[in-house]
């Protein structure tokens, strides 16, 4: 699908898994020459820590010496080096997408997001302090000291330590996840985006008095309509006063009154957004009368105008999903998104592999955004050796296992890396 011409298009991903073909794998080398080529380590940088294998590890699973993880730090970098205002990333599920972005906001974000912390207040222990001085210790504190601990070893840190030291937890940001919008009444489903921005509204009046250097002056003229807007929605959900006509103008406006109180209070923030898709694919699949879909598409397309485009406070946003939803849809609001269509380039050859030793990772840029998704092979190969800790067999098997986890996982290109494993 062809997209408009004023949107700026950079090509890095792969298909999903369904229209992949067998010559989307990795080819078969020409010459030993070739083959030595394409098999030799690349210069990917690649950290596996800890040394329980498992699924489902999220990313405040990194500071554990326990859970095995793989350091996709390098993102951060990259997405702020690559997206300049705003982007969007559509990958299949399992990907990374919700991963790197909890990434992104725990090392970002200036607020204490505690309700990302699972490791208990003893996890501090590791930085040097007392189990007397941790005690001691405010909740803003305990939770800013386990996030350097996500971080303390990280590539991004070890590589970057400028950029490291300019931005951890040095910006506002406003996470929203629109995983859980759903309802077969219009009405309902728009409820159900109002409560995932209010969710993120909530998250940020819990933590803003813990925020070093608010803007004291005018703060409650902003609190109060913030908090005016929230009772709002809650009102009409406890009068069960639901439908399509009511809640229309609700989400932007909702937004529009987060966006206002962090802006003016804190200052420009980074925006997220997981899960944009599902807004898009619910309204499309549900059927509603001509007149509800309508009001639904114009409350979501204002929604993106009010967060993309009449926004003074974004400094850069990102929204990750599934599927493509054509920007044209979005409205006038995704005139500022800069698209990254998942396709591969063109004719990459063996310099472009993931694991050929020609292809100099830069470590940094559009390299960094890209290789931040999937398994590399040298991922791969790390991940088994942590899994043969506890399973010797699969040490005896090792090239076996490797090759069946290639036929099962491996042929997905990105950008100019190639050879990407998605499990």
């Amino acid at each position: 699908m062809q997209e408009p011409q004023s949107f700026e298009v950079l090509s890095i991903s792969p298909p999903p898994p369904e229209l992949r073909t067998p010559e989307q794998h990795t080819p078969e080398p020409r010459n030993p020459e070739e083959a030595f080529d394409l098999f030799k380590l690349s210069s990917s940088p690649v950290r596996v820590s800890g040394t329980r294998v498992g699924v489902n590890a999220s990313f405040t699973d990194a500071g554990s010496a326990i859970v095995c993880t793989v350091d996709k730090s390098l993102f951060c970098i990259g997405f702020w080096e690559k997206i300049k205002s705003s982007g969007r990333i559509c990958l299949p599920r399992r990907s990374g997408k919700t991963y790197n972005l909890i990434q992104l906001l725990l090392f970002f974000s200036m607020a204490p997001e505690k309700s990302h912390l699972d490791a208990p207040d003893s996890a501090i222990e590791e930085l040097g302090r007392s189990a007397e001085q941790i005690r001691q210790m405010d909740v803003a504190t305990k939770c800013r000291l386990k996030r350097t601990l996500l971080f303390k070893d990280s590539l991004l840190k070890e590589k970057h330590r400028a950029f490291f030291d300019e931005h951890f937890m040095k910006h506002p940001v406003i996470h929203i996840s629109f995983s859980l919008c759903k309802g077969t009444p219009a009405g309902v489903f728009l409820a159900s985006v109002c409560d995932a921005i209010a969710t993120a509204a909530n998250n940020w009046l819990k933590q803003y008095p813990l925020i070093n250097g608010i803007k004291v002056e005018n703060t409650n003229r902003y609190l109060q309509r913030l908090q005016d807007t929230l009772n709002d929605h809650d009102s009409l959900q406890r009068k069960f006063e639901i439908s399509a006509d009511k809640h229309g103008r609700l989400p932007t406006l909702l937004f529009a009154c987060l966006s206002e109180f962090v802006g003016e209070c804190v200052g420009k923030y980074i925006l997220l957004l997981d899960e944009y898709d599902v807004l898009f694919i619910h309204t499309h699949l549900k059927s509603w009368s001509d007149e509800e879909k309508e009001e639904v598409q114009s409350s979501l397309k204002g929604l993106i105008q009010a967060m993309f485009k009449d926004n003074r406070y974004l400094r850069k946003g990102l929204l990750v999903g599934v599927f493509e939803v054509p920007l044209a849809e979005l409205g006038s609001g995704a005139n500022n998104i800069v698209d990254f269509p998942m396709v591969p380039f063109k004719n990459v050859t063996g310099n472009g592999s993931i694991v050929s030793a020609t292809y100099k990772h830069s470590g940094k840029g559009l390299d960094a955004l890209t290789d931040s998704f999937w398994f590399n092979t040298k991922e791969v190969e790390g991940l088994l050796e942590k899994s043969a800790i506890r399973f010797p067999q699969i040490a005896e098997h090792r090239d076996e296992v490797m090759a069946v986890i290639k036929n099962w996982y491996n042929g997905y290109h990105f950008g100019w890396f190639r050879g990407k494993y998605n499990p």
